[in-house]
């Protein structure tokens, strides 16, 4: 979910339960809360306790509900994810910490010790644009002792051998969803990748992407999913240039009123304003009815 941000910069409540209803009536299979993609990295801890509350509340599990709960300690982190468990969380996304990068046995530690914290299903957001990510070993090593671990979002180039890797190596017990916009799913689909996570600006044409394939109909798939690459591309140059344009997606289609992110941002619609719209408009005949 994106966080709809106010004039003044305060969230705007009712936006925020629009888009959830909005989510969950365009076909998606999960929602989720508060991510990057929601500018978790501006939201103070309260606001983030809001959000994921405020997320649940709004889905009535109606679908499941995943809290991204990733904070800068073991300690904080552990009390995000029982908290939202508490709340009713389905499962709870969990970046490890950014600012000081760790190593695999620190890193090993981090997800024992909070997925050992609560009950419910544990995803490892593998983040890295420039690298592989967290190597496949740790997730199988993780797998045989961590029995609640079962998803990875891999967000790295070209991860579908990664991808299959994990699958194989755990038995199943890690299933793979993939990020980044969904820009590698002709290459993560065939190795077992079963999700897209992206910005709900297109949400249908994301579920149709997958219910294609899951047909057979697999050209028909990837020939979709090439017509929406450059929206995705267009997204994958910068995080907020991918937050920039699904909301303004958003705000477009009549989800929220406000497509603005919380300072400092990367004011794209002052020179990049002509170009989104021509994304827009390019991609937004294919969302109702997909085509």
């Amino acid at each position: 979910m994106m966080t709809p941000f106010r004039d003044d910069e305060t969230i705007d409540e009712a936006d925020l339960r629009k888009q959830v209803d909005f989510a969950i009536a365009r076909g998606a299979a999960a929602v989720c809360a508060p991510g990057l993609g929601s500018e978790a990295y501006k939201l103070s801890d309260p606001e983030r306790y809001w959000m994921a509350e405020t997320v649940l509340d709004q889905t009535r599990k109606r679908k499941p509900t995943i809290i991204s709960t990733g904070s800068g300690s073991i300690f904080n982190t552990i009390e995000f994810s029982r908290h939202a468990e508490r709340l009713g969380a389905d499962c709870l996304m969990v970046i490890p910490p950014r600012t000081a990068p760790l190593s695999i046995k620190e890193l090993t530690l981090f997800y024992e010790r909070v997925a050992g914290s609560v009950g419910i299903p544990i995803m490892i957001q593998d983040l890295d644009l420039t690298g592989s990510g967290i190597p496949a070993s740790v997730y199988i090593d993780l797998a045989q002792r961590v029995k609640n671990l079962h998803f990875a979002k891999l967000e790295n180039p070209l991860p579908g051998a990664k991808c299959a890797e994990i699958i194989r190596g755990t038995a199943g017990q890690v299933q793979v969803i993939f990020g980044l916009w969904g820009i590698y799913m002709a290459d993560g689909m065939p190795r077992g990748a079963g999700a897209i996570m992206a910005g709900p600006g297109i949400t249908e044409v994301y579920g149709r992407i997958i219910s294609l394939f899951d047909e057979g109909k697999v050209e028909e798939s990837r020939a979709l999913l090439y017509r929406t690459l450059p929206y995705m591309a267009f997204c994958l140059q910068h995080l907020e240039a991918g937050i920039v344009l699904d909301k303004r997606m958003l705000k477009r289609r009549g989800v929220i009123q406000y497509d603005r992110l919380r300072e400092p941002y990367l004011h794209l619609e002052q020179t990049n304003a002509e170009e989104m719209d021509g994304l827009i408009d390019l991609v937004l005949p294919l969302c109702d009815p997909v085509k």
